[in-house]
């Protein structure tokens, strides 16, 4: 190929690709936030007595006419909003009663398609099984996913999890966060102090050149309950920078009574008796074996202040084992509908690039595989649905490996490949609509101007589809597509229509829906290069159009 046309096809091919990420960008600037201003009447169904709200340390106290607290509410959002369920993050009311018990859940807002959101809603055993239980029961609880939306169900549950277990580094008895003027006084190094994700509730002591140099942890909320002479105390702990070893200890806040807690202050042999011990020695310390003495005059309170450390301890060693490398997280989440979707790009491979595609049996035996695996037993196709939730949300990298990478081949094959690989080696209502070819005698062919036309069909709806998104317009956007229709129980009657009405065409028109009603094909359409004759033409300026106008006109 001549140098001229190389550059003229790199440069074409990168435009494209370009334009796609301009798109998202315009889609994901676009969005609201997803957290909603909570009002007494959202509440009422779980407190009837709520007359107002008070905000306390990232939650909502519930009070009633009298101002007693009867409980307490959060939102899922905005620490759940990377938690892609199949299209985007939900937002998810928790209600907790006085005792910090989880009372019932409502999902507030969700980015995620409107069917499998509603299959959700109709299995209540799935929020039942929150109902009841605290946050550190939640914390060994392992979630049913609803069946027919399981990306979604699991999401909506490992959100509820992540706002549950951020709810139990917050003490309602200590709501006050650790200050760097405190940390200062036993790290005079300390510059700054940085939310530690390793260590919920924790924070990371960062010295004046940005290294960490040590992490801030505080006995509350793990020892509320630790009650010493007459009540519990909060008592911050200095550990090294990895969170393994304690270097230091000062009493923050007690409730316990102000002479015993002075007894405690001012005993410094008592505050430095588990200086150097690592998190694992201080967690299983037996304080009569170690000779640990509590502080003369104030031995319950000096003794219930050792106790907190040491449950804090034992909490911190197991955020320690906890932590694994990403890929390890990853495999952990690996699911067999990945392993699926891998065997089908694998199959796809293997019909598009090999001799294979020529022989009609192979093409039968694959297409018939694609419809009752990828359609009926895995059922996740990607769809505008699909791909205006990731744009606008970000992908479901974490929790559906398989899937991400099955679109991500989907969009770049017909790019450096110039094959449209999705649409004919992968896609299950394509693959359908091959075996349905010619089994008819008369058939149908449109002439040049109406093909012309209905081909048009397929970019007026994708359009429609990146509007919608942009804008937040009441479109439904899974129910322009019939993919829905091959998983029954989230399917609406207008995925059904569309399914069922493609296939009959189909049967007169080969492919007929695949060349006049699929906009999710029209995208591969759009980023196909198709040889050295490609050159940029009206597709390409009006998508470009398109994008610009959102980029001008979308709020964000």
């Amino acid at each position: 190929m001549p140098t001229t046309l190389r550059w003229k096809s790199t440069a074409l091919r990168l435009w494209r690709v370009g334009l796609l990420a301009l798109a998202v960008v315009a889609i994901r600037r676009a969005q609201p936030p997803a957290a909603v201003e909570l009002t007494v009447e959202r509440v009422r169904d779980f407190f009837p007595a709520a007359a107002t709200l008070v905000s306390q340390g990232g939650i909502q106290a519930v009070k009633d006419e009298s101002g007693i607290t009867i409980g307490h509410v959060m939102q899922t959002s905005p620490e759940g909003d990377d938690i892609i369920g199949y299209s985007g993050p939900t937002n998810t009311l928790i209600a907790l009663d006085a005792r910090g018990k989880v009372l019932g859940l409502r999902i507030l807002s969700s980015g995620d398609t409107t069917d499998h959101v509603a299959e959700v809603v109709r299995e209540r055993a799935f929020f039942k099984q929150f109902t009841g239980k605290k946050a550190a029961e939640l914390a060994s609880l392992q979630p049913e996913a609803v069946t027919g939306a399981t990306l979604t169900s699991s999401a909506i549950a490992e959100g509820v999890l992540r706002r549950m277990g951020k709810s139990a580094t917050t003490s309602l008895r200590f709501p006050d966060g650790i200050t760097l003027e405190e940390v200062q006084k036993l790290e005079p190094k300390a510059a700054q102090l940085r939310e530690s994700k390793a260590h919920p509730g924790s924070q990371e002591v960062l010295d004046d050149k940005g290294a960490v140099i040590a992490l801030a942890v505080r006995t509350a909320p793990a020892s509320d309950g630790t009650v010493g002479y007459k009540g519990p105390s909060d008592t911050f702990m200095l550990m090294d920078a990895s969170g393994g070893t304690l270097r230091g200890i000062a009493l923050r806040r007690s409730y316990d009574t102000e002479q015993y807690v002075g007894y405690v202050t001012g005993d410094p042999a008592f505050l430095k008796t588990f200086d150097g011990m690592t998190t694992e020695k201080i967690a299983h310390i037996d304080f009569n074996a170690a000779g640990v003495e509590g502080v003369s005059g104030a031995t319950q309170t000096s003794y219930g202040i050792a106790e907190g450390v040491r449950v804090r301890a034992e909490s911190l060693q197991k955020e320690n084992e906890a932590r694994h490398g990403w890929w390890q997280q990853m495999a952990a989440r690996w699911r067999w509908q990945d392993t699926g979707h891998v065997a089908i790009l694998l199959a796809a491979f293997v019909m598009a690039f090999t001799p294979l595609r020529g022989s009609a049996w192979c093409r039968h035996l694959h297409h018939a595989l694609l419809v009752v695996y990828g359609g009926f037993i895995a059922g996740e196709m990607l769809s505008q649905g699909l791909l205006a939730g990731w744009s606008a949300h970000g992908t479901p990298w974490r929790t559906a490996q398989g899937l991400v990478l099955l679109a991500a081949v989907a969009l770049l094959g017909p790019v450096f490949t110039s094959k449209q690989l999705y649409c004919h080696h992968i896609c299950p209502h394509g693959a359908l609509q091959q075996l349905l070819v010619r089994q008819l005698r008369w058939q149908w062919s449109p002439s040049k101007k109406v093909d012309a036309l209905l081909s048009k069909i397929p970019f007026v709806l994708l359009a429609l589809v990146f509007f919608s998104a942009a804008f937040a317009l009441p479109v439904n956007l899974n129910a322009l597509e019939p993919f829905d229709a091959y998983v029954f129980r989230v399917a609406g009657w207008a995925s059904i229509g569309i399914a069922i009405g493609g296939l009959v065409f189909s049967l007169f028109t080969p492919l007929a829906y695949c060349r006049y009603g699929c906009p999710t094909g029209a995208v591969f359409k759009l980023l196909r290069f198709t040889g050295d004759g490609d050159r940029f033409g009206t597709r390409d300026w009006l998508a470009a159009l398109c994008v610009a106008l959102v980029l001008l006109l979308a709020p964000g």
